[in-house]
């Protein structure tokens, strides 16, 4: 009976050396790349919904969360730097930066850059009007004639909306531009333009919305061509990345932009119905929490059903 006790307590120490060295072996390639912790990564920054910064100064949004998740596997420290999305493509190809989030593939580019084998995520690209604007509608396209059309200069949108334009026999003056997001909005907004090409994303529902898909592409983390050593480092955390979790740049979409894209903004046959229903009546269960229920104070409605229903 006692020599059993032993072989079992042997077992159970062999057991746990055995975990012992598989964490070990597991953590090695961390390890490896560990030497780059605190190598400081110029990373370009340009105000979106992708990159963000609330009231008081701190950065969020996806490219933000996601430069994170990659310093985890890199031990990399970010030096931010800020300007237009032209400027800093530009700032990238002469090695100012080393790194950018949200850059598509061209052949073009990837003379200059380099790019992981993995993308970040997917965009789609839209023709931006003001609400109030009903001569310029899907479907309208012989409307576009003669329009101001406003694009990033350099940006692979250009070439998106090109290659539309020609498809439905569309002649406009193309205006590139070298400024911020806000700042091309605010030229939709004070009839400088008539539309503005860019990602589904940036709508505003008092300045300008989506009337218009015009293409799509994956987009990527993009290293300037001198820095291989971030290029490997980038290719190295994606994949850990996308080992762990296959779903992460979906996941990461759901998040930031469900409630800031296209399927925000109600087309005009939409408008037309909610026009002619006027109040639209939603019946609901008493008493059945956490769905819904009326609440005994204010008589009104509370649950789930009300945060799905409330924008």
């Amino acid at each position: 009976m006692k020599r059993l006790k032993i072989s079992f307590f042997g077992k159970r120490l062999t057991a746990v050396l055995l975990c012992l060295v598989s964490v070990a072996v597991l953590t090695l390639p961390m390890t490896a790349h560990a030497k780059s912790a605190g190598k400081v990564v110029r990373v370009g920054w340009y105000e979106s919904p992708v990159s963000m910064k609330d009231e008081n100064g701190r950065r969020s949004g996806y490219d933000y969360v996601y430069e994170q998740k990659l310093a985890a596997y890199t031990g990399w420290t970010y030096e931010y730097v800020e300007g237009s999305w032209s400027d800093l493509l530009q700032m990238l190809k002469d090695g100012k930066i080393d790194m950018m989030g949200d850059i598509s593939y061209t052949e073009e580019r990837a003379e200059y850059l380099l790019y992981p084998s993995l993308p970040m995520g997917t965009e789609d690209y839209y023709l931006f009007v003001t609400p109030d604007n009903t001569e310029l509608t899907q479907g309208s396209y012989t409307a576009f004639n003669g329009k101001k059309i406003g694009v990033n200069k350099d940006s692979v949108q250009e070439q998106y909306y090109l290659e539309w334009a020609e498809k439905y026999e569309i002649e406009t003056e193309l205006v590139e531009l070298t400024v911020s997001e806000a700042e091309a909005f605010g030229m939709v907004e004070n009839k400088e333009l008539d539309a503005l090409v860019t990602i589904d994303g940036f709508g505003d529902p008092e300045k300008a919305v989506p009337v218009c898909k015009i293409g799509a592409s994956d987009y990527y983390f993009a290293v300037t061509s001198s820095r291989t050593d971030i290029y490997e480092e980038l290719e190295y955390a994606l994949n850990r990345i996308n080992d762990e979790n296959r779903y992460f740049n979906q996941q990461m979409h759901e998040k930031y932009f469900k409630t800031t894209g296209s399927n925000l903004y109600l087309n005009e046959s939409e408008k037309t119905w909610l026009a002619s229903h006027g109040t639209v009546k939603v019946g609901y269960m008493k008493d059945y929490l956490p769905f819904c229920a009326k609440d005994p104070e204010t008589r009104k409605m509370t649950g789930a059903l009300k945060d799905y229903l409330n924008p």
